[in-house]
């Protein structure tokens, strides 16, 4: 058997910070805010767990020639050996990013509707400005961030969504004040933002019985000082290590640095790492999880783009549809569908630490593990809030064009508005752009869902 060689485990901490800037051409209440998403690469593993059985799916970045590749797992007993796809990993990394959301600047005009309240602090609900929202509940369902709000008016909630970067179009707005005067609450989602690598076809291995333990030891060869792993946890329940220290970024911890549009995530996270010896795991994400967000999906590229979804290839093999339906049968198929959970973990093990094999027990604490962390506190300059509109400034001043009103319809997508056509956009967009465009796929994913499911029936 080949030696294994040296693999290429880097873990650069790609910040990607976004500033959504302002339109002073039409802008009545705006929320300048900036976000960054914490991002990770090197080795990557899920584990399902459950009683019956275990499975480890292991994606390797190699650096070097793919002839001179080798890969030992040490197991138990024969296994049951299959192939994965890149893409699952991909969509756990989406369902599970993790998320620094600056404070927001109320910039509101003092002529216009209201005080503003300038600043980097908000202490309103769920990171953003609430005054008149009141949050009833959050969640992460798949690949969306959820949020449910309730709200007796139609302004206050226009500004809580624009402050969490939700996009309202212009034209969408008189319906959402209508539903507020009818007494409805809402439910808000925005995509979790998430990017897949390109890798090695990842190896799938199971075992009988549940065997919650990460062959550490195996891993260490070939590696050098450091080596980075982000480790993905299906079970019935949070998972978190037993016999490694553990620890969490809390909002309160992190503060905001308007300069370098960063928080010091990435200093936290590095001196914890540092103060345990490179031994120590951040708990990332820690929330139940629907399998069809995961599933439908995938199952959807390899039936219809069997080429782009990671599954099938050989002409002789079965189909990249068959292969889907394995591989998430040895994911899901065991756990039950009301119990299950991800938990994401992450750690840049040293040596040292890679001698002893991770050993993963049920947390005594089951509640969730915040992933959109919201920063109170900042540091450095504020982004400068742009100029009022004439008719802000000057109240009794005629507007411009009688058929705009530039408070109502100051709901866009900013600058990155998909709609370039439209005649208003947003002041700051706290989030991603194309937000009807996603509520679409989301629609169509949700149909899809119910599709299939009956004709499961």
């Amino acid at each position: 058997m080949k030696l294994l060689r040296a693999l290429a485990l880097s873990l650069p901490f790609l910040v990607v910070p976004a500033l959504y800037a302002t339109d002073s051409n039409a802008c009545g209440g705006c929320f300048i805010t900036q976000q960054e998403t914490t991002q990770v690469t090197g080795h990557r593993m899920v584990l399902s767990i459950s009683n019956d059985r275990t499975t480890l799916w292991d994606q390797i970045t190699y650096a070097g020639d793919p002839s001179s590749f080798a890969w030992l797992l040490p197991i138990k007993g024969q296994v049951d050996i299959g192939l994965s796809s890149d893409a699952v990993f991909g969509a756990l990394e989406q369902a599970t990013q993790v998320s620094v959301l600056s404070p927001s600047i109320n910039c509101l005009p003092p002529d216009c509707v209201g005080a503003p309240s300038a600043g980097g602090d908000n202490d309103s609900g769920s990171g953003g400005a609430g005054g008149g929202v009141e949050v009833i509940a959050e969640e992460v369902v798949g690949p969306y961030a959820t949020v449910q709000l309730s709200s007796q008016d139609p302004n206050a909630l226009a500004n809580w969504l624009l402050s969490n970067g939700y996009n309202i179009p212009p034209d969408i707005k008189p319906i959402v004040d209508a539903y507020v005067n009818e007494g409805f609450d809402f439910l808000a989602l925005k995509l979790v933002p998430g990017q897949g690598i390109n890798s090695m076809r990842p190896v799938r291995v199971t075992s009988l019985g549940a065997v919650p333990v990460l062959p550490l030891r195996m891993v260490a060869a070939g590696t050098g000082a450091l080596t980075p792993i982000t480790l993905w946890v299906l079970g019935e329940g949070r998972y978190e290590p037993t016999n490694f220290p553990s620890f969490q970024i809390k909002p309160a911890d992190l503060v905001w640095n308007w300069d370098t549009q960063s928080s010091n995530y990435k200093d936290l996270k590095q001196q914890s790492f540092d103060t345990s010896g490179g031994k120590a795991w951040l708990v990332e994400a820690g929330e139940p999880l629907s399998r069809y967000w995961i599933e439908d999906n995938l199952k959807y590229t390899a039936e219809f783009d069997p080429e782009n979804s990671g599954y099938g290839g050989d002409p002789m093999g079965p189909s990249a549809l068959e292969e889907c339906v394995e591989d998430m049968a040895a994911l899901f198929g065991a756990i039950p569908e009301n119990n299950l959970w991800v938990t994401r973990i992450h750690a840049e093990l040293s040596r040292e630490a890679l001698k002893t094999d991770l050993t993963l027990g049920a947390s005594n604490d089951q509640s969730y593990v915040e992933r959109w962390l919201q920063v109170t506190t900042a540091v450095g300059t504020p982004p400068a809030c742009p100029p009022p509109p004439e008719w802000c400034s000057d109240p009794g001043g005629p507007i411009t064009d009688p058929d705009v009103n530039p408070w109502d319809n100051g709901f866009g997508v900013g600058e990155d508005d998909p709609n370039p056509g439209s005649k208003s956009a947003g002041c700051a967009v706290g989030g991603e752009a194309g937000m009807p465009a996603a509520l679409g796929l989301l629609g169509g994913a949700m149909l899809l869902s119910v599709a299939r499911r009956r004709r499961r029936r």
